[in-house]
């Protein structure tokens, strides 16, 4: 798998939001996987966030490459749908809207 900087290597993240701007989909999609699985190594959930024409293509490869339980722990999600869920795009109602995605999925895996 190739990579520009190794997820493994890179500072660890506890918390957060990461922006990836990239122009080789098949590599960002190889980055992607090895951030979820370094994040499911570390006992993390996951929140993907991407565009409907990228989703497909990631959530097959996560079915390949992650079983059932580890499926458990990542989310992905329409950005288009997340963003504009509320029918804005304010700042506030966003990381609202986050925070309750982070407290079901911790939820969903205690």
């Amino acid at each position: 798998m190739k990579t520009v900087n190794p997820i493994s290597n890179s500072k660890k993240l506890d918390i957060g939001h990461v922006f990836y701007r990239f122009d080789d989909k098949q590599f960002y999609i190889n980055n992607l996987m090895s951030f979820i699985k370094n994040g499911l190594e570390s006992k993390q959930r996951i929140l993907i966030i991407e565009n409907m024409r990228a989703l497909p293509l990631i959530k097959a490869n996560i079915d390949k490459k992650f079983n059932h339980k580890q499926k458990e722990s990542i989310r992905l999600i329409n950005n288009f749908d997340y963003y504009l869920a509320n029918g804005d795009f304010y700042t506030k109602t966003i990381l609202t809207h986050f925070q309750e995605d982070l407290s079901m999925l911790k939820m969903k895996i205690q």
